[in-house]
């Protein structure tokens, strides 16, 4: 029973240290202090950008110049329909349109 005492002992010691604890208090001026560090801290180039970015009308201003590029592209790479057709062209038709077999020329109806 050494070994039990020793340790309701200990139990007992452990429990009556919290018997005069009190709340623990700050200093003052603490939580304005922390306030200011906190926005006093060194703000990186990366925040500054992020903070730029999420800006609707950064948004609004990035989404029109997207539109604006494609219509461009779309308008520049959209065949004239004043175009006329090159010899090439007729070239490359006349060669197509000879190569081509007629399948319902029938010589022989009967069996």
């Amino acid at each position: 029973m050494n070994n039990n005492d020793h340790i309701n002992k200990l139990t007992e010691a452990a429990l009556s240290s919290l018997d005069n604890a009190e709340r623990a208090t700050a200093k003052p001026y603490l939580f304005t202090r922390l306030n200011a560090r906190m926005q006093n801290a060194n703000e990186s180039n990366w925040d500054n950008a992020l903070r730029f970015i999420s800006k609707p009308a950064f948004a609004f201003v990035s989404l029109c110049l997207v539109v604006a590029i494609n219509a461009m592209v779309i308008a520049y790479n959209y065949p004239d329909k004043t175009t006329t057709v090159t010899e090439e062209q007729y070239a490359s038709v006349d060669e197509y349109s000879s190569s081509v077999t007629v399948l319902n020329d029938i010589e022989n109806i009967e069996p």
